[in-house]
């Protein structure tokens, strides 16, 4: 299979690491009714002044270096490789400039991930998705999954508490990495035997 991977909120833990700064820093201005856990931007969803998010861009800055990864991100992503899936990583991260394409190749390089491609600064993903010829696309983003499943590529959304599920029938819902594997796993097994059923009515034919 050909897996697109998104980086924050999948890879990384940065989602529940830049709200956390959010929400302890900017509590005075938050109010929990004019929160909107649809929008990929952490400025839309809080309703950050842009003011702040200067401030906001250097603490994401900081925290490439040094913000948790997922679960047994590193060990699952060598699992795939190891069955022959080709890997991609997909992600909005560049948008603001190079450093930050720099810094995560960096971080990426010191965690020992690596992928067969990288395309950085996708805000909009479905042309790569396409233009790849995906078969699923790993991302925990409502604006790009409900974007990508629309535009027939299915997709695993990687949920935590407070991700805005996508109601789509090219939509499963994921929760770690090791059901990623698992579920990527089935669906190989499944196709499998689809084909050698296939050639079995073929032969009686």
């Amino acid at each position: 299979m050909k897996i697109g991977i998104d980086l924050d909120g999948v890879v990384f833990n940065s989602e529940n690491y830049i709200s956390a700064f959010v929400e302890l820093k900017y509590m005075d201005q938050i109010r929990d009714d004019e929160l909107n856990f649809k929008s990929n931007s952490t400025k839309n969803r809080y309703h950050i002044s842009s003011a702040n998010f200067e401030e906001l861009l250097k603490v994401y800055e900081s925290s490439i270096m040094k913000c948790p990864l997922m679960p047994y991100v590193k060990e699952a992503i060598d699992f795939l490789k190891s069955c022959g899936h080709r890997l991609y990583i997909i992600t909005a991260r560049g948008k603001y400039g190079e450093k930050h394409i720099a810094l995560t190749k960096k971080r990426l390089k010191k965690e020992k991930i690596e992928v067969d491609e990288y395309h950085f600064a996708q805000t909009e993903k479905t042309s790569i998705c396409k233009s790849l010829n995906l078969d699923l696309m790993i991302d925990d983003g409502y604006e790009v999954v409900n974007g990508l499943s629309k535009n027939g590529i299915k997709c695993f959304q990687f949920i935590s508490d407070r991700t805005e599920k996508v109601r789509h029938k090219n939509v499963e819902y994921v929760y770690n990495w090791g059901e990623i594997c698992r579920k990527i796993e089935e669906k190989k097994k499944e196709d499998k035997m689809m084909i050698e059923e296939n050639l079995t009515e073929d032969r009686k034919a």
